[in-house]
């Protein structure tokens, strides 16, 4: 190991001694010329106009929503100055990067409301990041909680709360309850999760050709380096 350091220092210092370095004056003609400053505007964190996908005709929601990110669709009255207000205000209230798009309705009839069972207005429906619908509500406080919901959605399918296959990956993990995001990934498939521990365990926590502390310090270093947590 110390032959190992010495061999690495020994090239960082050879590399370092064979780099040209230029000490010649910068010429005044190769600097770049400041930039005169343009004053900061503070843009809005959330757009003052939605956008409409319907007003009225029948529409497939799933064909707008936003790619890896929760959507939100207001059925409302565009004659209502209330209802335009809820809206607005919703869109101001709800951080993060969100799909808002209206419906627009008159009489709240029409067969687009129909085809959506809306029964009062103004309505949000809300899909999450997967495209699945999470639920609906006219309550800003709880489409708000809808959202933040939507967002928490992971981007693949693993185990969910009552699985069989998740208590049985617990019951590997030595009755831990909160299994690892890396490892969840694999619950349903308990199998090839079960060979993972075991490998890991085998390779990681135990002394081979480097003993454990080795193991474990490599592996914080090139963590550390990622800017990793695990």
């Amino acid at each position: 190991m110390r032959k190992f350091t010495h061999a690495v220092l020994l090239l960082l210092t050879t590399t370092a001694c064979i780099i040209p370095v230029s000490s010649a004056p910068v010429s005044p003609k190769s600097q770049p010329k400041p930039q005169p400053t343009m004053p900061r505007q503070n843009k809005p964190t959330q757009p003052d106009i939605i956008e409409v996908v319907s007003s009225g005709n029948k529409v497939k929601l799933a064909d707008y929503l936003m790619p890896e990110h929760p959507s939100v669709f207001l059925f409302f009255k565009a004659s209502s100055t209330l209802e335009r207000s809820f809206v607005t205000k919703l869109q101001q209230d709800i951080h993060g990067t969100v799909g808002f798009f209206g419906v627009q309705l008159k009489t709240g009839n029409e067969p687009v409301a129909k085809q959506y069972d809306i029964q009062e207005t103004p309505t949000a429906i809300i899909y999450d990041r997967r495209g699945r619908m999470v639920g609906r509500s006219s309550d800003a406080d709880e489409i708000a909680t809808l959202v933040q919901q939507a967002a928490r959605v992971m981007r693949i399918d693993w185990a969910e709360e009552g699985d069989p296959r998740l208590d049985a990956a617990r019951e590997m993990m030595g009755g831990q309850k909160q299994i690892p995001g890396i490892l969840r990934t694999m619950t349903l498939q308990p199998e090839y999760l079960q060979g993972f521990i075991m490998l890991s365990m085998k390779a990681q926590f135990t002394d081979g050709f480097l003993d454990r502390r080795t193991k474990e310090m490599i592996a914080t270093y090139v963590s550390a380096l990622n800017k990793c947590k695990y």
